[in-house]
């Protein structure tokens, strides 16, 4: 967020320009000064993006492009209005709300479980072999579909389950049983999902990537 007297990027290269070093008011080395109006003349130097990040730039795009139909502009000057495709039906649910007397039991169990049905946790022998099974086929780009998920209080979980999508990024060792799926559209959606899913609901298949990796997959 700017604040109100902030000059921006165009007006610290400003100031940049106009700065001499002057050793009899410094409070650093001439080298050190040089480098403070460097930053503020260029900025922070950023990081190239990797190959994995430009391959998801890559695909977005495309997946957009693939369901565009076109940008219709506005006679009176209002916001043009985007036309897309609709893409294919997602997998039928068959989740039902969880009934009252059961939730009233479950509640009765365990108070903290209001908002949420959950699933017991994985034990540490279980997460290994969770892990160790998906080391063969688990990267980027790999497609996969949704075979399971846990019992959520509103069916979004379920409702996920048989949709496609590609592994779109990796989990840090902490969740390490769990990955960031990006789901194929279904119906009228436009939005991305991404969702991250543990290891255990998704299993790979051999589709067709939408954009090929540049890098070692």
């Amino acid at each position: 967020m700017t604040q109100p007297d902030d000059t921006g990027p165009e007006g610290g290269r400003a100031v940049a320009s106009r700065l001499v070093y002057d050793p009899r008011i410094a409070t650093v080395d001439e080298a050190t000064f040089n480098e403070l109006v460097a930053l503020m003349r260029d900025g922070a130097p950023s990081k190239p993006p990797t190959p994995e990040a430009l391959w998801r730039r890559a695909y977005h795009k495309a997946m957009f492009a693939r369901r565009l139909v076109g940008v219709q502009p506005d006679l009176f000057g209002e916001k043009p209005v985007t036309h897309m495709h609709r893409t294919k039906p997602g997998p039928v649910s068959t989740w039902t709300p969880e009934p009252v007397e059961e939730k009233l039991a479950r509640l009765a169990r365990d108070p903290q479980a209001t908002f949420g049905i959950g699933r017991p946790a994985l034990s540490a022998e279980e997460r290994a072999a969770v892990i160790d099974g998906a080391a063969n086929w688990l990267r980027i780009a790999q497609r996969v579909r949704v075979v399971g998920s846990f019992a959520s209080y509103d069916g979004r979980a379920e409702r996920r389950i048989g949709r496609k999508g590609v592994i779109w990024r990796l989990c840090s060792p902490v969740f390490a049983d769990h990955t960031y799926v990006y789901l194929d559209p279904v119906g009228a959606e436009r939005a991305e999902k991404i969702t991250m899913v543990e290891l255990h609901d998704v299993e790979p298949i051999e589709d067709a990537l939408l954009v090929p990796v540049p890098f070692a997959a």
